[in-house]
């Protein structure tokens, strides 16, 4: 099996900044394509701006920094960003079917820890239900 175009998930946590350096060494060696996604949720970026809220514009930064600061480690791949809405697992899914994609990476836990905890973790649910390779990246180096 060749690996051709990698989905990987990107949500500006420490776990998801790996993932992206991890994705980002095996797609450089591989020759592979990849593709960043941000699962989009209005209400999780709710304090990082005060009210009103303008949720186009909460958007406009979130898309500026997957492109930039959250996907700088791609700059030596082929690579695209995709802001999707809806639930992380459905956004990866869908992007990874979209692009027939060869494998799917992930981070142990993003930003959603307590969600992750009551409704299974993104990782989880995308090794259950995928029927795609998924590669979770732990937190730390060992």
């Amino acid at each position: 099996m060749s690996v051709r175009t990698i989905v990987v998930g990107v949500d500006g946590s420490e776990v998801a900044a790996r993932a992206v350096e991890w994705t980002a060494e095996v797609a450089g060696l591989l020759g592979a394509r990849v593709i960043a996604v941000h699962s989009f949720q209005p209400l999780d970026h709710l304090g990082e701006s005060p009210p009103p809220y303008d949720f186009a514009q909460i958007e406009r930064a979130v898309t500026a920094l997957l492109e930039g600061e959250w996907t700088a480690a791609l700059a030596g791949v082929e690579h695209e960003c995709k802001v999707l809405h809806g639930a992380p697992f459905e956004c990866l899914l869908d992007a990874a079917q979209d692009a027939g994609a060869d494998l799917v990476v992930v981070g142990t836990r993003g930003h959603s820890l307590l969600r992750g905890l009551a409704l299974g973790s993104t990782a989880t649910k995308l090794l259950h239900t995928s029927g795609l390779p998924v590669t979770v990246v732990p937190p730390h180096e060992r």
